[in-house]
């Protein structure tokens, strides 16, 4: 008979595995947040072509599902095995059973499903409200602020000389992380950055370098691309004065702070902030190398 701890653990991972594989199905949907729009399903001839011809398909550039039928449809069959390989591939998540990445995609294709049925009954009612637009874009940007960190803690665990500021990053959590606004040119998507009142402009030179890093790890052992989705386009704002008040967090370097906006807090609101002693914000040369 199998031990508790042992049925524990496998339950552990079961959600663990669950949880990343959702994040993922998020990415090759082109989706921020589960309240983003999931994008249409392919048209009947690709479908009966695929079927009958055994010719195109889903694949990790174009990744659709077809959400009118069971998640046991050939489209949806290949859709899940497409997924799980770049799921592994992408080297991102503790999860490395690549049949049980397969298997909780199949599953998770039903409430996705779900969702696009949902999708559909909102395109055909009434629009939403601007309230409802602006709490769905307000999720999007803290979701690519999660984003950001979970990248850069990934990012101080590759170099020797970063990881020792793994903890600084967390605590930075992802209010600490610079904000930013999607604009697209010439048919490009990139998101503009916001700098946040409260933060000192020298952290944002230091804490890219992490940004850096972690692009080491889209590449494979000969140097080639892996698959999988690439972080997004950021450019600093050209705006004058694009600054933005933020929520400041508490119990960080004091040289993570702008000592301007220092000055301008009483002494209850200093005290609540926490200060920590200043750290070095100078990156080893083998690090910028």
């Amino acid at each position: 008979m199998r031990s508790l701890q042992h049925l524990t653990v496998v339950g552990v991972n079961v959600c663990i595995t669950q949880r990343e594989v959702r994040e993922h199905a998020m990415h090759m949907l082109g989706r921020e947040t589960k309240n983003d729009l999931l994008p249409p399903p392919p048209d009947g001839t690709e479908i009966a072509r695929f079927v009958m011809a055994k010719q195109g398909g889903p694949t990790a550039e174009n990744f659709r599902l077809e959400f009118g039928k069971t998640h046991l449809s050939p489209w949806n069959k290949k859709a899940a095995k497409v997924f799980a390989r770049s799921f592994i591939e992408s080297g991102l998540y503790t999860s490395d059973d690549k049949n049980a990445v397969e298997t909780a995609f199949r599953i998770h294709i039903k409430t996705l499903c779900l969702h696009y049925q949902a999708q559909v009954r909102t395109a055909n009612a009434m629009p939403p409200t601007q309230r409802t637009i602006d709490n769905r874009q307000a999720a999007a940007r803290r979701a690519r602020r999660k984003t950001l960190l979970d990248h850069r803690i990934t990012a101080a665990y590759c170099h020797e000389d970063l990881v020792g500021y793994r903890n600084i990053i967390r605590d930075m959590g992802p209010d600490g992380m610079s904000g930013d606004e999607s604009d697209t040119r010439d048919g490009l998507k990139r998101y503009v950055i916001f700098l946040d009142e409260w933060r000192n402009p020298e952290v944002a030179t230091w804490i890219r370098v992490f940004d850096r890093v972690f692009m080491t790890t889209k590449f494979n052992q000969v140097n080639r691309p892996k698959r999988g989705n690439w972080p997004r386009i950021r450019v600093p704002t050209t705006q004058r004065n694009a600054i933005r008040s933020g929520n400041p967090v508490p119990g960080l370097p004091r040289n993570f702070y702008n000592e301007e906006w220092l000055s301008t807090l009483d002494v209850d609101e200093l005290e609540a902030l926490n200060v920590q002693q200043p750290i070095s914000l100078v990156h080893s040369q083998e690090v910028l190398w």
